[in-house]
């Protein structure tokens, strides 16, 4: 990549994936639409006014994972239209291992 490339290079692989994703920071209460995920974060979309920096608890309801992965901690990191960017910042190793392993099950 070119020093003059302005593209992130992602640290995780990205998944492409949708499902729903509870978010809760105080008064703000939603669902959201995963569109993809990885073990850093994940791209969604809703009607749910959020702003950068704001921080969320996260509940990611993935297909066949019963109960849902809770993030106790994500931030939002930008924010486009219906569409955002969450980082997930602090979730419990069990937490983070059941969803390291969702993903690495995705082929």
């Amino acid at each position: 990549m070119s020093a003059g490339n302005e593209r992130t290079i992602r640290k995780a692989r990205r998944v492409e994936l949708r499902c729903t994703v509870s978010l809760s920071s105080g008064e703000i209460k939603g669902d959201a639409t995963v569109t993809n995920l990885s073990i850093a974060g994940c791209r969604a979309e809703a009607g749910i006014a959020l702003t950068e920096g704001l921080n969320v608890q996260v509940l990611l309801h993935l297909p066949d994972q019963s109960p849902p992965v809770k993030v106790e901690r994500a931030s939002v990191r930008w924010v486009s239209d219906n569409a955002f960017g969450l980082s997930f910042i602090l979730f419990f190793p069990s937490e983070r291992a059941r969803l390291r392993t969702f993903l690495e099950n995705i082929k």
